[in-house]
C-alpha cells in the first residue's frame, strides 16, 4: 500500500516505519472488512485512526532484534 510513498534517498528508519504503518493499515483494513457491528464507516474509520500509531509502534517493537 505504501511501497512508493518514500523516494529512494530516505533513511532506513523511515522505510521501516513505512513498513510498520503499512502493516498496521492492512490489519485495520481486514478488521474493518470483517466488522459488522452496525457502526457507520465514518465511526469505524475514526476508531481505526486512533490505533494506527500504536499498532505501528507495536509492530516495530516486535521486529527489533
Amino acid at each position: 500500500m505504501l511501497e512508493n510513498y518514500f523516494p529512494d534517498h530516505v533513511s532506513n528508519d523511515q522505510k521501516q516505519r513505512a513498513i510498520a504503518v503499512n502493516a498496521a493499515l492492512e490489519l485495520i483494513k481486514v478488521t474493518l472488512a470483517d466488522s459488522n457491528d452496525g457502526n457507520s464507516v465514518s465511526h469505524q474509520l475514526q476508531a481505526a485512526e486512533k490505533h494506527i500509531e500504536s499498532l505501528a509502534d507495536a509492530i516495530q517493537k516486535a521486529l527489533k532484534i
